[in-house]
């Protein structure tokens, strides 16, 4: 009993490792704070995760919902931002009517990213079976593909 009681307690740390811990913003460093506010004045409904490396701001501008990453020195390292399907650039919506015909979209982003100086579109998809997230470049070129069975999903 006792060892399964430390295998279930070590699945749910884990757990919350890989999806990221929510932070109050009195954890999250004061030069990550001041970046994040210098970047995005106008940002209400933050919430804070440590997805270590990263501190991440999850928050609304303008009504859109937007992600950003900065490493421990407040250096910023990623945005992603929800974005309308009609703002997928025409080649992406072409690869994925071609790869992708039968699947339904579900979310739709643009991401920037500090070790990349293009524009990345995040698609996440899904039919009866999974979930498939596919980041493209702007041209349809794919990027990488994960997918998960829908019901490995759905937690």
């Amino acid at each position: 009993m006792r060892h399964a009681t430390l295998v279930l307690l070590a699945i749910v740390l884990a757990g919350s490792v890989l999806m990221g811990q929510d932070l109050p913003a009195s954890k999250v460093p004061a030069v990550v704070r001041q970046a994040f506010h210098e970047t995005f004045p106008g940002a209400t409904k933050v919430a804070w995760k440590l997805k270590s490396p990263t501190y991440d701001a999850e928050f609304l501008v303008n009504k859109a919902e937007v992600t950003v990453k900065f490493d421990a020195s407040g250096k910023w390292q990623e945005t992603e931002s929800a974005i309308p399907r009609a703002k997928v650039p025409p080649p992406v919506n072409e690869t994925m009517a071609k790869q992708f015909g039968g699947y339904k979209v579900i979310e739709t982003q643009d991401m920037q990213r500090v070790d990349d100086t293009r524009l990345r579109y995040e698609i996440h998809v899904e039919n009866a079976k999974e979930i498939v997230k596919v980041m493209f470049y702007a041209d349809g070129a794919i990027i990488t593909r994960s997918a998960k069975p829908k019901a490995a999903a759905k937690k």
